[in-house]
């Protein structure tokens, strides 16, 4: 057995980089993080080929003297935390003294800093070891530059991912900072050209604006609660956005760009049935909480932490999102047109060259900054102002169709005025009002008021049922009924009624009131087959697939022509409906083109 030894500082540095440092967006993390925690106002980021080459970070915060900056690159030296106490109240972004060592034991490391912005302090290092240092003239703040990062450690150099990988978790890591932080500039730069930079205006919209454009700015929908132990705000996007992938749900906790898979659950919750399987939404989601309710000390990277009271906040942040969708409309816009003029105003003054479009516009020498309390005053009195739905129809004589084919939609809390024009392929039901042509697909408006009909007899404690006058007999497989036997219990508790025949028999009396008359027997059997062979999903999971799939099977098909006195009936349900947007599967049920859209494909507008 070899004698035990301990080992060198060197070397436990070189340990130390391989948890914290992984990548070139590891060395961008933790640079940046330093900078915030600097009280920066502008941190530029520099890549020489992705950053494989070369990273430079720069800021104009307080900076270092010289020998706090020599200490700095000692493990465990920091500012942050002085005492044992300090641990369980951390306020700032770095704290473990550990991301500056184990950088300079990887790479060719050289920092500027000065806290004056006339005499600053320099020195390189070397894997690890002290090359050179010197009195300069340096502006107010810190540039750290980080060369030929892992040339020591080719075993991790080779894990490198290609140049485009790498500058894609960096822009990705630098975007969440800028969400969490919208009072700092950032701007990242490779190989000279800038490639991402927002203005540091204070506000999160403006922000979401600059790294995600004008499209998803539009579609963004406030949120904000607070429950005395948590506190959140931030945006959340509407239907007419989503994502292939979780890695735009942009979690910033007290500043803090952080993964968390419970809280990334309790946005998508919100969304659920309101999108595709597979589809998630934009979501910038700020939480501020007491900083002893939270523990950051659990990962060496820092991008994991635990909260106390954790179930409450899950709960907040579904039950906000959902209260912000519900009170909005949510209806997908097939065009790009609806109110551009306005919100460009509302964003910046409009340059005639293009290539300028989206940069603030200096006027005397001074930055125009955004109203975006005024924007969102703006999208508030708006929305209030639309005329809704109401849980009434009225006919209505239109030139162009029969009188008794005519069907108006008057106003609701959740859809738009729609007056019935005609019907297109059997499938989608043709309609205008306010300035936009809308398409509803018969199938999903229909599904979505057979789920919603459906999940609420099922969440009742008592049951509406009827007695059919004449009974149905069921017939199931021998091994079936053995099952079914087992699980009449269970489905008595949905309102059926069945009493066993013999054989693979059962005779159905009772049924609940929303089974649609005359299809008694292809309900039930869907439910028994759904109840005999869902054993693992829990009740409410259960109860929920099983409601789906019946709304979809015994809805309207595609291809099938229905009178406007159906469609009359339609509307009107789909109107009552608590998400009259999308089927029970997240597919719409409504798309709509504004007038103005239109009117530009035949050059009425140009």
């Amino acid at each position: 057995m070899s004698q035990i030894i301990k080992l060198d500082q060197h070397i436990t540095n070189l340990i130390a980089a391989g948890e914290v440092i992984e990548r070139v967006s590891s060395v961008v993390k933790e640079l940046v993080e330093n900078s915030v925690d600097a009280g920066a106002s502008k941190i530029t980021i520099s890549l020489i080929d992705s950053g494989i080459t070369e990273i430079t970070v720069s800021d104009n915060g307080i900076g270092m003297t010289p020998q706090e900056a020599k200490l700095s690159i000692e493990r465990h030296a920091t500012s942050k935390i002085k005492t044992e106490d300090d641990l369980y109240k951390i306020a700032t972004l770095g704290f473990r003294g550990e991301a500056l060592a184990s950088i300079v034991a990887v790479s060719n490391f050289r920092m500027k800093t000065s806290t004056d912005g006339e005499r600053g302090f320099m020195f390189t290092v070397r894997g690890g070891e002290f090359i050179s240092e010197a009195t300069i003239a340096h502006p107010k703040g810190t540039e750290i530059t980080v060369r030929n990062l892992f040339f020591n450690t080719p075993a991790r150099l080779q894990t490198l991912s290609s140049p485009n990988v790498e500058l894609s978790y960096t822009l990705d890591y630098v975007s969440k900072m800028a969400l969490g932080n919208p009072h700092i500039a950032f701007r990242v730069i490779n190989n000279g050209k800038t490639i991402l930079q927002t203005s540091g205006s204070g506000y999160p919209l403006e922000t979401i604006h600059e790294i995600y454009g004008l499209t998803v700015s539009k579609a963004m929908i406030p949120i904000i609660n607070n429950d005395g132990f948590f506190e959140i705000s931030g945006f959340v996007s509407n239907l007419n956005i989503s994502r292939a992938s979780k890695n735009d749900l942009n979690i910033i906790v007290n500043g803090r760009a952080i993964r968390n898979q419970k809280v990334m659950n309790a946005i998508i919750n919100a969304y659920k049935n309101l999108l595709p399987i597979g589809r998630y939404p934009i979501c910038l989601l700020n939480i501020k909480v007491d900083y002893s309710l939270v523990d950051v000390n659990i990962h060496p990277a820092k991008l994991e932490i635990r909260f106390t009271e954790e179930e409450r906040l899950y709960k907040l942040i579904t039950e906000t999102i959902t209260s912000a969708l519900d009170g909005s409309r949510l209806i997908v816009n097939l065009d790009n047109s609806q109110e551009d003029n306005e919100y460009d105003d509302w964003f910046y003054e409009e340059s005639s060259n293009e290539e300028n479009m989206g940069e603030i516009v200096e006027t005397d020498e001074k930055e125009e900054i955004i109203n975006i309390e005024e924007l969102l005053t703006k999208v508030v009195d708006e929305n209030n102002n639309d005329s809704f739905l109401q849980e009434e129809v009225t006919i209505q004589k239109f030139s162009f169709v029969e009188e008794d084919e005519v069907v108006t939609i008057n106003e609701t809390q959740k859809l738009p005025r729609m007056d019935y024009i005609g019907q297109l392929f059997g499938t989608y039901i043709l309609a205008q009002g306010d300035d936009y042509f809308y398409l509803i697909d018969q199938h999903a408006a229909m599904e979505r008021i057979m789920y919603e009909k459906i999940i609420n007899e099922f969440k009742k404690d008592y049951k509406l049922t009827y007695e059919l006058l004449i009974p149905v007999n069921l017939e199931f497989s021998i091994s079936e009924a053995s099952l079914i036997n087992e699980k009449l219990k269970e489905i008595a508790d949905l309102g059926v009624k069945i009493e066993y025949f013999g054989g693979g028999s059962f005779i159905l009396r009772e049924v609940p009131t929303w089974v649609i008359r005359g299809a008694e027997k292809e309900y039930v059997e869907e439910m028994i087959v759904n109840i005999i062979n869902n054993k693992k999903l829990e009740k409410y999971e259960f109860l929920d697939s099983l409601a789906k799939k019946l709304a979809c099977k015994k809805s309207i098909k595609a291809n099938e022509y229905i009178s406007s006195l159906e469609v009359s009936y339609l509307l009107n349900d789909l109107a009552k409906c608590k998400q009259p947007y999308t089927c029970p599967h997240g597919r719409p049920v409504i798309v709509s083109y504004s007038k103005y859209e239109i009117e530009k494909w035949f050059k009425r507008v140009m």
